[in-house]
């Protein structure tokens, strides 16, 4: 999907250091709880939200490495122009996210959408502050303060059952 190339290329905002002392395009913190078919709460730093100036898409993204009992939690939502203050979710025009929680057992709970792939789950994201603290001749880092919520369906060919909900404050 689109987003995962964008993430890729605009992975390079997150080495460099913004005039504030964040790094650019990274958020101070970020927190992501699932409940349902799994539990538990994480660190998700860093979460990242940019702007590619070459195809006006905006991204956010955030990982958790798969270790032990701890989940693997991947995470990236685009969507055509630059980050503002407002609501996005999976019903917008041009929508695109390709959200996923892994465990140790290689169980798979997804939330897609966008890209010509069957829409699965949803998603509610806020951003209630985004601020750009970084520039470069690819776009924009911001950093950005907000919520995500998303409803990841299973994936029954992975042996996952149940819906999980996914919240994350950042």
């Amino acid at each position: 999907m689109r987003v995962v190339a964008i993430a890729a290329a605009l992975g390079a905002f997150g080495c460099n250091s913004s005039p504030s002392g964040l790094q650019a395009g990274v958020s101070r913190t970020c927190f992501v709880t699932l409940s349902g078919a799994l539990s538990g709460t994480y660190d998700c730093r860093p979460a990242t939200t940019t702007w590619s100036s070459f195809d006006n898409t905006g991204l956010f993204t955030f990982g958790v490495v798969l270790s032990g009992t701890v989940p693997g939690i991947s995470v990236p939502i685009g969507w055509d122009s630059e980050p503002t203050v407002r609501t996005y979710s999976n019903t917008d025009p041009l929508a695109e996210a390709d959200m996923s929680v892994t465990t140790s057992t290689n169980q798979v709970w997804r939330a897609t959408v966008g890209q010509g792939t069957p829409p699965t789950g949803s998603y509610t994201l806020i951003f209630t502050s985004v601020l750009a603290n970084a520039s470069g001749a690819s776009g924009v880092g911001y950093s950005a303060e907000g919520t995500l919520s998303a409803i990841l369906t299973p994936v029954t060919s992975t042996g996952a059952t149940g819906t999980l909900t996914l919240t994350a404050t950042f």
